[in-house]
């Protein structure tokens, strides 16, 4: 499609960015969505059985690509990055929600972002590492990755 096509759609970049941060936080809603399926007691077990779908989707160079764009331009432009952070807020109460799920209520908030702050880190930093690592063995990664989403759910030390 070529650039012209584009705008006739759109007002502009930022319309643009708009549409595709919704449209992946859409894709996150109908995720977590799932997990109102989920008990309590089996919410970390399905977290860490769900590490491969992430894998597949972080290790996807169209969507890598076009990520790492939009993180790129966010950092230039003060709208798109008003946009991020909308996103992430949004995204964040999601986690939240679920990770109360797990913890209960006592828990503290800023622990429980915390706990997000370090999952997220893992997982948006696979973007970067699908580009310098592409080939890398997956099946060790998800070996390595399920048990250290594991451990960041399972710790109770709050």
């Amino acid at each position: 499609m070529s650039v012209g096509v584009i705008y006739r759609y759109f007002a502009n970049k930022e319309a643009i960015i708009e549409a595709i941060v919704a449209n992946d936080l859409a894709e996150m809603r109908e995720k977590f969505a799932e997990f109102d399926t989920v008990a309590d007691d089996d919410l970390i077990d399905r977290l860490v059985d769900i590490i491969p779908m992430a894998i597949e989707h972080k290790y996807n160079n169209e969507k890598t690509a076009l990520a790492l764009e939009v993180l790129a331009e966010a950092a230039r432009n003060p709208n798109v990055a008003a946009i991020i952070k909308k996103s992430e807020a949004q995204e964040r109460e999601l986690v939240l929600t679920l990770l109360r799920r797990i913890y209960g209520e006592d828990i503290e908030t800023s622990t429980l972002l915390a706990r997000n702050e370090v999952i997220a880190m893992i997982f948006d930093g696979m973007l970067v590492r699908s580009v310098c690592a592409p080939d890398i063995d997956r099946d060790q990664m998800i070996k390595w990755l399920r048990k250290v989403v594991r451990y960041t759910f399972e710790i109770k030390d709050y």
